[in-house]
C-alpha cells in the first residue's frame, strides 16, 4: 500500500504541505519568541513588582517555543538517518521533489556530463502552450515544423528524459538534447523525439504528431514512456490500441519498451513500475511488440546517476538492446 501511495501526486502534495508547514514553524517561532520577550521586558521595566512572574512566564514560553522548534528538526533528522530503508522514510524524503510536479520526474544534473538536461520553456519553446487533459498538470507544446528526414528503415524513439539522455550520450549533444530546445534529432539510423518530464499528454499532443511524419515503410516506432505518469496506465492502453492501425498503415512496425527500474531514493517506484509494465503488456494490441527493458536491466544489471536516470554505459546498453529487438 505505501509503495503504491508513494507514486500518488496527492500524497506527495500532502507531505510537501506538511514539510513546508514545519519549515514555517521554524521561521515563525523565533520571531514570536522575540516579540514575547520584548513585551515581557517592557512590562518588567514598567512594573518591577511583576519581575519574578514575568521572568517565569518568559522562560515557559521559551521552553515551549524550543520544543516546537525542535520537532521538525527531530523528524527530518530521523527520516534522514533511516534513509531509504523503509517505505515511510522514502516517501517522506521524496516529498518535496514529488510535489513540485504531478509526475515523478526530477530535473537532474547528470553526474557524468555535469550538464542540466531539463527544458527551459522561456528560453527554448518554439510553440505556444496548450491546455492539457488526462488528469495531468503537464503542459504540451505546439510542435514546430519537423525536419525533412526519410523515416524509411529508421528507428523512431518517442520518449521522456531517459530517452533524452540516451540521445545525448550517443550524439554528445547536451545543449540541444531536449525536444523543446532542438526538435527532432537524427543519429545514424535513429530518430529521437523526446522531452524530459513528460507523459501521455505530451505524447499525444506533441510527440506522436511530430514523429508521424517518419512513419514510413520498414520504420520501427519505439515508445519508451510512462515513468512520469504511472497512474495513467489505462489511458496509455487505450491510446496505443486505438492508434496502432494508423501508425502501421504505411508499413511501419510498433514497439513498446517497458519502463526500466529505479534505484536509490526512487526504489519505491519499482512496485508501481512493475505493475504498469505487466498491465500494459497484457492489454496491448497484438500488432504492438513488447520489448522487455525492465527484465533485461534486472537480469544484466544497471547503474543510475540519480536513482531515476541511467548512466552513459547503461543508456548505451539499453539503446543497443532495443535496436537488437527491432
Amino acid at each position: 500500500m505505501i509503495l503504491n501511495a508513494c507514486n500518488s501526486p496527492a500524497l506527495g502534495a500532502i507531505l510537501s504541505i506538511v514539510k513546508r508547514a514545519m519549515l514555517l514553524i521554524q521561521i515563525i517561532v523565533p520571531i514570536l519568541l522575540i516579540i514575547w520577550g520584548s513585551i515581557g521586558f517592557i512590562s518588567m521595566v514598567n512594573d518591577p513588582d511583576q519581575k519574578n512572574g514575568l521572568k517565569k512566564n518568559i522562560l515557559n514560553k521559551f521552553l515551549a517555543a524550543a520544543i516546537v522548534f525542535m520537532i521538525p528538526v527531530f523528524v527530518n533528522a530521523v527520516m534522514g538517518m533511516v534513509g531509504e530503508s523503509t517505505s515511510v522514510s522514502s516517501c517522506w524524503n521524496q516529498a518535496n521533489e514529488r510535489s513540485n510536479s504531478n509526475s515523478t520526474y526530477i530535473n537532474p544534473y547528470d553526474k557524468e556530463q555535469k550538464s542540466k538536461i531539463t527544458p527551459n520553456a522561456d528560453d527554448y519553446e518554439k510553440g505556444k502552450k496548450q491546455s492539457t487533459n488526462e488528469n495531468s498538470n503537464e503542459e504540451a507544446t505546439v510542435p514546430p515544423t519537423a525536419p525533412n528526414i526519410d523515416g524509411s528503415g529508421k528507428v523512431v524513439f518517442i520518449g521522456d528524459s531517459r530517452t533524452v539522455q540516451m540521445y545525448a550520450y550517443i550524439s554528445g549533444d547536451w545543449k540541444g538534447a531536449n525536444y523543446s530546445s532542438g526538435g527532432v534529432h537524427l543519429v545514424g539510423d535513429s530518430i529521437f523525439v523526446a522531452q524530459g518530464g513528460k507523459g501521455l499528454t505530451w505524447m499525444k499532443q506533441t510527440g506522436v504528431p511530430v514523429a508521424e511524419k517518419y512513419f514510413k515503410s520498414d520504420t520501427a516506432i519505439v515508445f519508451w514512456m510512462g515513468v512520469n505518469d504511472l497512474r495513467n496506465i489505462d489511458s496509455y492502453i487505450s491510446y496505443m490500441n486505438e492508434n496502432v492501425s494508423s501508425w502501421t498503415k504505411n508499413g511501419s512496425r510498433v514497439y513498446y519498451a517497458s519502463i526500466g527500474p529505479c534505484s536509490g531514493k526512487y526504489s519505491s517506484m519499482n512496485d508501481g513500475i512493475a505493475k504498469f509494465n505487466t498491465k500494459l503488456q497484457s492489454n496491448l494490441d497484438r500488432n504492438i511488440t513488447w520489448i522487455d527493458v525492465y527484465g533485461y536491466l534486472n537480469r544484466e544489471g544497471y547503474d543510475t546517476s540519480d536513482g531515476l536516470h541511467y548512466t552513459k554505459n547503461t543508456s548505451n546498453r539499453i539503446y543497443n538492446y532495443i535496436k537488437s529487438m527491432v
